[in-house]
């Protein structure tokens, strides 16, 4: 399989399953279309996100389709750890502040989100108490 056929496909996988996703459920799904080792994903994901086709949440080594708009920098994506659903939140303002700080700092980040662990309002409800921060 070419590496841009690859790369499309796994692409499709990640629009069709609307959540965050391994490596290797990847290649689960991927196997009918000739994926075949852990490899052949990660050289394909590896492209995507260099593309910003697809986002890798970091602290999860999860990848998902793009929720993220990457012409606005330091936004914040909370990521549900029980449905694995991720959503984008703008926050006016946010970027600039982040910015100055990270200045001040004389810091130069590598990714400009913040990835935000928790549940759901939909999981929440489903296994509990849902309670939402004030």
């Amino acid at each position: 399989m070419k590496q841009a056929q690859a790369q499309q496909k796994l692409l499709q996988i990640l629009q069709a399953e609307n959540k965050a996703m391994s490596a290797y459920q990847l290649l689960e799904k991927a196997k009918p279309y000739g994926f075949h080792a852990p490899m052949q994903v990660y050289r394909a994901l590896k492209q995507l996100c260099e593309q910003k086709l697809i986002l890798k949440l970091n602290t999860l080594n999860l990848y998902i389709a793009s929720v993220a708009n990457f012409d606005r920098p330091y936004q914040i994506l909370t990521v549900c750890t029980h449905c694995k659903h991720v959503q984008s939140i703008a926050i006016p303002k946010f970027d600039r502040c982040i910015k100055r700080s990270l200045n001040t700092k004389k810091f130069n980040p590598k990714y400009e989100y913040l990835e935000v662990l928790g549940q759901c309002f939909s999981c929440l409800s489903k296994h509990g108490n849902p309670t939402i921060l004030k």
